[in-house]
C-alpha cells in the first residue's frame, strides 16, 4: 500500500537514485560508501537514506564487521509499488539514456520498447530490448547497428543494465504485418522531432 510515509522517504533528495541503483543490481549487497558511489549520491545522504528506506522495508541492511551491507528488499508487495513509479526502474532510466544518447546520431528517427519491459512485466535484471528505427538513407544497416551496440555497451559500463537494441530500417516500419505492425503499438522512448 502507498503510504505517506513511503512517499515522503523516497521523495527526499537522492532516495530515487538509491533505489533504482539496488534495483539494478538485485542479487547484490553493497556497503554505504559503495552505494554512495555507484548511485552518484553523497555518502551522508546515503546513510540517512538507507536508515530511512530500511525503516518502511524497501532496503535490507545487515552487519559484516564494521559494514552495513545493502541490498533492495525482495518484498512483493513494495516491489509492486516501486513499479507504480517509473523513476525507480533502472530498465527505464537505461532505456531513456540510450535513447537519449543514441539520438546523437542524425540517422536516429525513433526507439521503442517492446519484450517484457514494452509490457510492463518485467523483473529486476531483465534485458531492455528496443527497437532501433534509422533512416536508411542517411547511414547502412552495419552503421546502425554496430552504432547501436556501442551505445548499449556504455550504459551497461553505467547503470549494469543490458540493452538489446534490434536495429530496423523506416521503410520497413510501414510494411503490413510482421514486425513492423507488433512494433507500431509499443512505447516510443525517443523520437526525432521534425525540423
Amino acid at each position: 500500500m502507498l503510504t505517506h510515509d513511503f512517499l515522503v522517504a523516497i521523495s527526499r533528495k537522492g532516495r530515487i537514485d538509491i533505489i533504482r541503483t539496488l534495483r539494478a543490481y538485485p542479487d547484490r549487497d553493497f556497503t554505504v560508501n559503495e552505494l554512495a558511489k555507484a548511485a552518484k549520491v553523497p555518502t551522508m545522504t546515503t546513510w540517512r537514506a538507507v536508515r530511512e528506506l530500511r525503516k518502511i522495508g524497501l532496503v535490507k541492511a545487515r552487519r559484516v564487521g564494521n559494514a552495513l551491507a545493502v541490498s533492495i528488499a525482495d518484498d512483493k508487495e513494495k516491489q509492486r509499488i516501486l513499479r507504480l513509479i517509473p523513476d525507480t526502474d533502472p530498465q527505464k532510466a537505461a532505456a531513456r539514456l540510450y535513447a537519449g544518447v543514441l539520438g546523437e546520431h542524425a540517422w536516429l528517427d525513433e526507439c521503442r520498447l517492446f519484450g517484457s519491459i514494452g509490457r510492463g512485466e518485467h523483473a529486476p535484471g531483465e534485458e531492455v530490448d528496443i527497437a532501433v528505427v534509422y533512416d536508411d538513407s542517411q547511414t547502412t544497416e552495419d552503421e546502425a547497428k554496430a552504432a547501436a551496440k556501442e551505445v548499449a555497451d556504455r550504459v551497461k559500463s553505467e547503470t549494469n543494465v543490458t540493452v538489446i537494441p534490434l536495429s530496423i530500417p523506416r521503410k520497413d516500419m510501414s510494411r503490413k504485418g510482421g514486425l513492423a505492425a507488433e512494433l507500431r503499438d509499443k512505447e516510443t522512448i525517443w523520437k526525432r522531432k521534425s525540423a
